[in-house]
């Protein structure tokens, strides 16, 4: 299983290959993703962006306009499921402090680890903030919900479920059903633009530096923006 894993993280984009993408950035305003339009909500995990947001979710214009076909796309398929959105925009602070506390972390259980090698090993868990697409309003947590219990639907471990590997969107640990799902998700979001991270099945992003490696773009339009006054 280790073996199958390791092929899987040879497959995903690294930071590396981040620090690469020229990034032109458009200027485009953050706008409030209506929860009446497509639901949203803070997990636990949120709760610093909440209180500098007071609970509203933002993301850049172009990104709440494809999340809205998005969610068209979901309700033609299956009008009783919907999107629902866990992160929007992530300050840059709260993104340094939480690839901090990973670093930590993850040096504690590989000290002879390089360098280089362990910057890739945490950008899986959390972006390295320099090229991370949160903080440019850009990327987007998010998982399909079933209208009427407003449970997430099976996609095989829960979102921000780090204790193994299941995240990782084609892990082989994982249930047809939840495959499924994964795929379903995976298939509306690039259908209306955006890009997948294969390391979690929940994240997506369009316009940042990620969004411009998978789509062999000549340059992102997000860069990460320095403060929360668009706010």
């Amino acid at each position: 299983m280790k073996d199958l894993y390791s092929e899987l993280e040879k497959k995903m984009v690294r930071y590396q290959d981040l620090l690469k993408i020229k990034v032109k950035d458009c200027q485009e305003n953050l706008v409030i993703i209506d929860n009446n339009i497509i639901p949203n909500n803070y997990l636990k995990n949120g709760e610093e962006m909440k209180k500098i947001t007071g609970g509203k979710m933002y993301v850049r214009k172009q990104v709440y306009e494809r999340l809205i076909k998005a969610q068209n796309k979901l309700q033609r398929l299956n009008n009783k499921y919907s999107l629902f959105v866990t992160y929007g925009y992530r300050s840059l602070k709260i993104q340094r402090k939480r690839f901090r506390y990973i670093l930590k972390k993850i040096r504690r259980k590989n000290k002879d680890l390089p360098q280089t090698e362990l910057y890739e090993a945490v950008h899986r868990m959390i972006a390295v903030p320099e090229v991370s697409g949160h903080p440019t309003g850009g990327a987007v947590d998010i998982v399909i919900i079933n209208q009427k219990t407003k449970k997430i639907i099976d996609f095989g471990s829960k979102i921000y479920g780090y204790s193994n590997k299941k995240h990782y969107v084609f892990s082989p640990e994982v249930k047809n059903n939840a495959k499924e799902n994964r795929l379903l998700l995976r298939n509306i979001m690039m259908e209306t633009g955006f890009a997948p991270f294969d390391g979690e099945w929940w994240h997506f992003s369009y316009g940042d530096r990620e969004w411009s490696f998978y789509y062999k773009k000549s340059f992102a339009i997000y860069n990460q923006l320095l403060d929360d006054r668009s706010i």
